[in-house]
């Protein structure tokens, strides 16, 4: 009986999992669908020829020393560093006491609320988030400065660091603060030299976070720039109306890069997996 129920044992299989199947084939079309047109402009980027063309031929690094070479790419690229540079500032400046200040409320009500509304600019079509801009800062005669778009790109990230910081300040342990307060601390002092030391890792990926928002954002910047203030993504969109070059792909190259070293040094200051709180408890 013992010998008859091994054999069943030994010749039993496993069913074969379709799930698993699908799923794999599911993953393998989304990396397939962002990965191809990321590596075609790397290739692209390369070519020896003046235009884009297949295949790439004649293989060189002259268009990454071109753009470099032209004045006006590296205009550009410096305003798009000052205005994420801003943009990162008042995002944080905006996002983290308010984040924080959510995050100790306990009416569930109250708090969808509030999240709704200092969320609401990413429901927002960009477009039409440039247009009100576009109007009022014209008003006030800031149209074309590197504030404006600031304002602008702005409204748009500080929701997201919003949110990050939440997700942050929900895993925060008040019984430090409380300890900070026994001690002597006023809420400022508590929140300034405890709350803020311990999530220093969630605050250096909410400023990635707004700065890689803000150095790839066009829409927005597009209704409010100026010759003097005109940023990277607008002026490509404006050079790939006149031609479509290698050099074209050469600049999206090198804004992929920007985000490629931003994770590295992410990962190797903080380590990828710790990023969002740093404190135990």
């Amino acid at each position: 009986m013992s010998d008859h129920q091994d054999q069943r044992v030994s010749t039993y299989r496993k069913p074969f999992d379709w799930n698993r199947l699908v799923f794999n084939i599911f993953l393998v079309i989304v990396l397939f669908i962002l990965l191809v047109p990321i590596l075609i402009v790397i290739f692209s980027s390369f070519s020896g020829k003046d235009h884009l063309s297949w295949p790439f031929t004649d293989l060189t690094f002259r268009w990454y020393i071109e753009v470099l070479n032209r004045p006006l790419w590296v205009k550009t690229f410096i305003n798009s560093l000052i205005t994420a540079g801003l943009t990162t500032f008042f995002s944080l400046v905006l996002a983290t006491p308010a984040a924080f200040a959510l995050s100790k409320r306990t009416d569930k009500r109250e708090v969808r609320f509030l999240s709704s509304f200092i969320t609401w600019p990413i429901m927002m079509p960009p477009v039409i988030l440039g247009i009100a801009l576009l109007i009022f800062l014209s008003r006030i005669g800031l149209r074309g400065s590197y504030l404006a778009i600031a304002i602008g790109h702005t409204l748009w990230a500080a929701p997201l660091v919003f949110i990050t910081m939440v997700a942050v300040f929900e895993r925060f342990n008040p019984i430090y603060i409380m300890a900070a307060k026994d001690l002597g601390a006023n809420d400022f002092q508590a929140f300034m030299k405890v709350t803020i030391p311990m999530v220093k890792s969630g605050i250096i990926s909410a400023m990635f976070l707004a700065f890689v928002i803000s150095t790839q954002e066009f829409i927005i910047a597009l209704f409010l720039y100026s010759p003097s203030t005109i940023t990277l993504p607008v002026e490509l969109y404006t050079a790939i109306k006149d031609e479509l070059s290698p050099g074209i792909s050469a600049i999206s190259v090198y804004m992929i890069g920007i985000v490629a070293v931003g994770l590295f040094v992410i990962d190797r200051v903080i380590g990828i997996e710790n990023v969002g709180f740093s404190g135990k408890g």
